[in-house]
């Protein structure tokens, strides 16, 4: 929490909301992703939320990929903060991201 880094992503987000596409990974590299906030501030054990925001999620079946973004129109370059999770930013600002879930059944 001192230092304010993506760590990972997570939270509900059901399969019958996500929208078919084709989704292929774009070029990436591994790094850090430091967040700020102006409010709330960061707290121990608290996330941040993007469920006030416009998002749209897409899945592409043959892949595995999941991809949550705000605007698919902009260019993005694509950090590596964890295996298999990806971090889209336009400059300062968090675009999207990308995941390779495992689905059980």
């Amino acid at each position: 929490m001192d230092t304010g880094c993506a760590l990972y992503v997570w939270g509900y987000l059901p399969k019958e909301s996500w929208r078919r596409a084709d989704l292929k990974l774009p070029s990436s590299a591994s790094g850090r992703v430091t967040v700020e906030l102006d409010e709330p501030p960061l707290e121990a054990g608290i996330s941040v939320s993007i469920t006030r925001s416009n998002w749209e999620v897409l899945f592409d079946k043959s892949s595995g990929l999941v991809r949550v973004v705000r605007d698919r129109q902009l260019p993005e370059e694509l950090v590596e903060i964890a295996d298999d999770v990806y971090l889209g930013l336009n400059g300062t600002v968090l675009n999207s991201f990308w995941l390779s879930p495992e689905f059980v059944e």
